[in-house]
């Protein structure tokens, strides 16, 4: 289940060793997050979101599916950025557009341990480093001005009363 918007966990960092831990079925554990994520029509998920110091998260990959990253480090960062609409789960219908750099090369590992590197582009970049940043405690709001959270929320609210008067008229359900 996902932590409250202002749940402690959400604002420190993961620094737990997950594979330091023991009597945690990880191929388990990594199942039901990517399950909870996928429940939830999101792209990535991060043990924070969760209330849990892990230092890991899963995403979908655009080639390599659903995989679960472990003890990811950031090793390089383009100077080139990109500008796209991001959300999170932990704020439902909340998007917004948000500034990182365009690639990044990234390491971590996996399920069982073993090392990847590699080049991220796209929205795997952009995936990465949002899930990433929740397990510095960085939140996606931290990316946005008072004006573009402002009208984000706006927006937003306007989509809730939809879909509640649309759910109170029986057109979805």
């Amino acid at each position: 289940m996902l932590v409250q918007p202002n749940d402690p966990a959400l604002h420190k960092v993961a620094d737990i060793d997950p594979f330091t831990v023991e009597g945690i079925d990880w191929v388990e554990r990594q199942k039901e997050m990517l399950q909870i994520m996928h429940d939830k029509f999101g792209i990535g998920l991060a043990a924070p979101q969760l209330g849990a110091s892990y230092n890991m998260f899963v995403m979908t990959h655009s080639t390599l599916g659903d995989i679960g990253v472990y003890n990811p480090q950031i090793i390089s960062q383009s100077e080139e950025t990109a500008c796209q609409g991001e959300g999170c789960l932990t704020f439902p219908l909340l998007f917004f557009m948000v500034t990182r750099p365009a690639i990044c090369v990234v390491k971590f590992q996996d399920v069982l341990q073993e090392e990847h590197e590699m080049e991220l582009t796209g929205r795997d970049a952009q995936c990465f480093q949002h899930e990433f940043d929740h397990l510095q405690g960085l939140l996606f709001l931290e990316y946005a001005s008072d004006m573009k959270l402002q009208r984000a929320m706006k927006k937003r609210d306007k989509t809730v009363k939809k879909l509640l008067k649309m759910q109170k008229n029986n057109e979805y359900s």
